[in-house]
């Protein structure tokens, strides 16, 4: 029976063929049950080609909204289709192929996207058929590129001098995109750095508001530059500050504020270790003549640099300087006249003064003056050679410190005796008196008994 139904199969081409498409059709279901389809989205920038068509015609290509943006979605096996990711897709615009006899201002450019792996299981459905371009003047202009660094050195050491190599860049693109160039930088990682480094960075633009400006519309004579910065040692100074001139008369300068005391500064070890202080010359504040506090504000960065050395954070390059002036206190000192020293005084003489007292007029700060008492206060004349009568003279004072200053010249009157003499009787002078007028008298009446004969 087995052998008939062979025999009879083997013989029949047409039964052949009925069972081949069957097993097809059923290996086809089991495929599908068991791998179904799948739909996965994208969307993908546009690589754009042969801008130099357009380039040649003196114009640009600008991108109108985000239609350089492709939206396609793909249907096929879910074991591919997962699988697959933006980077497995061509997606290109040919400005070869636009049509520039189109009407507007805007021209269709179309957009062609292909699979790079696994095309024959895939079907590839286009949302975005068409970029929008318009065409623009080209503008080209030239940029100097700013150095810049990101991170923090290694503890102790500071950034010096960063420089980019070329500095100049030049950019040519739409003229829309290329007037938005504010600045140009390139920066360098110094995170951690404890020596000299270098790197090979590309150019960023930023526009005024400080947003970087992307654009494959753009074209840089660099696409890289070099960027180095050296990496130099710091170190804490103090600043010491010196004044000229000489206040008011009553005034006093007292001393000085300022801040910061210390500043933190870099450059090379054998520069650095030869400094230990910053000197501000004394020329730069002056107090001649000054009632009240003298402030200044002074820019410390030109004598750093005569030292070949500058500032961790050169913005911190200001000293406030407060010159402290302070008035001086005016009081009168009554020093009894038993406490002056006599000197050159005759033993057979008398002194007396007129007054009990002598005024010394002294002048000092506030926390001085509350510590001089009129005991400190030394008062000396000198009255070698005089002979008895009345007299004014100047005595010398000496105060018990230079912290003291004596206004005035302090003088007394006084009396010098004989304490020898003897004394003059009124009685016997009047009588001589008297005895000379009758002299004068009988002399004149002669002369005129003299005069009439």
């Amino acid at each position: 029976m087995f052998k008939k139904m062979m025999k009879h199969l083997v013989n029949n081409p047409g039964l052949k063929l009925l069972s081949l498409l069957l097993s097809i059709v059923l290996w086809m279901i089991v495929v599908k049950m068991a791998d179904p389809d799948a739909t996965k989205s994208f969307s993908v920038p546009v690589e754009i080609l042969n801008k130099d068509v357009i380039m040649k015609m003196g114009k640009v290509p600008d991108i109108v909204g985000d239609t350089d943006i492709a939206v396609f979605y793909i249907t096929g096996p879910r074991s591919y289709v997962e699988n697959m990711d933006a980077d497995d897709f061509s997606v290109t615009a040919d400005l070869s192929q636009v049509d520039l006899s189109q009407d507007g201002a805007s021209k269709l450019v179309p957009i062609e996207i292909s699979a790079k792996k696994s095309e024959k299981w895939i079907t590839i459905t286009k949302k975005t058929v068409n970029m929008q371009i318009t065409l623009e003047d080209l503008s080209e202009q030239k940029f100097v590129i700013t150095p810049e660094t990101t991170g923090t050195p290694a503890e102790g050491c500071a950034i010096g001098d960063v420089e980019v190599v070329p500095n100049l860049l030049k950019i040519s693109g739409p003229e829309s995109i290329v007037s938005r160039i504010n600045r140009v930088a390139a920066a360098i990682n110094v995170d951690g750095i404890s020596s000299d480094v270098s790197d090979n960075v590309m150019p960023v633009l930023y526009d005024e508001d400080g947003k970087v400006i992307t654009s494959d519309l753009l074209e840089m004579n660099q696409s890289a530059v070099t960027i180095k910065a050296s990496i130099l040692g710091t170190k804490s100074v103090p600043v010491r500050c010196q004044v000229s001139g000489t206040p008011a008369e009553g005034y006093e300068y007292q001393g000085m504020e300022y801040a910061p005391e210390t500043v933190l500064i870099k450059g090379e070890a054998v520069l650095l270790n030869d400094i230990s202080v910053i000197e501000i010359p004394e020329d730069v504040i002056n107090i001649n003549g000054a009632k009240e506090d003298v402030e200044v504000t002074i820019d410390i960065t030109p004598y750093l640099d005569a030292a070949g050395i500058s500032l961790v954070d050169a913005s911190s390059n200001q000293i406030a300087v407060k010159a402290l002036i302070e008035q001086k206190e005016l009081k009168t000192f009554h020093v009894p006249v038993e406490k002056i020293k006599l000197t050159g005084l005759k033993d057979n003489y008398e002194l007396t003064y007129s007054e009990d007292t002598v005024s010394v007029k002294v002048r000092a700060l506030k926390e001085h003056m509350n510590t001089l008492k009129t005991g400190d206060i030394e008062a000396v004349m000198d009255v070698d050679g005089l002979e008895p009568g009345t007299y004014t003279r100047q005595l010398t004072i000496t105060l018990p410190d230079d912290k003291f200053e004596l206004t005035e010249i302090a003088q007394i009157q006084f009396v010098i005796e004989d304490k020898d003499a003897e004394p003059e009787r009124p009685d016997v002078q009047e009588d001589e008196s008297q005895a000379n007028g009758e002299e004068e008298e009988e002399e004149d009446s002669r002369q005129r008994n003299k005069n009439d004969d």
